[in-house]
């Protein structure tokens, strides 16, 4: 009889696939169906600085502008909106259905540096466009000595 070295990750492939089995199974279409639906989704967005501006790019395809609200309080600004879902219909086969759907929100902290009465947005093409001024800060006052 021969003695051989135990290797713990001379498994490791068949188990890894197992586990990639399982996960394609647990998600399959009608998995994917109902989280796209139940969970609810976020939409991606970029914030970068221009000119002295804020600015926060969110991609909404498949959103109306009417079903998208902004809110500024206590220095946090809120989006919130909802995707509709699609009529469905009989006369269909849905083979893949990969789009969310539902509500979401978004929350961003303010810089104190910036000024929440002066923001702006403008959604065209499917994208937001938030733009946050900053503050004009107080210069600076020379104090005498008495």
């Amino acid at each position: 009889m021969e003695l051989v070295k135990f290797n713990p990750f001379a498994t490791a492939p068949s188990v890894n696939s197992r586990l990639n089995r399982m996960f394609d199974d647990f998600f399959n279409d009608s998995g994917r169906l109902l989280s796209n639906t139940a969970k609810g989704w976020s939409p991606e967005v970029d914030i970068f600085e221009k000119d002295g501006t804020v600015v926060i790019k969110a991609d909404l395809p498949g959103i109306e502008k009417k079903d998208i609200t902004i809110n500024v309080e206590d220095g946090i600004l809120t989006l919130k909106g909802e995707r509709k879902a699609e009529e469905e219909s009989d006369d269909k086969t849905v083979y893949r259905r990969e789009r969310f759907y539902g509500s979401f929100e978004r929350a961003f902290r303010l810089s104190p540096k910036t000024d929440p009465d002066t923001i702006e947005a403008e959604f065209k093409n499917g994208v937001l466009h938030i733009t946050i001024p900053k503050a004009v800060q107080p210069a600076g006052k020379q104090i005498s000595i008495q």
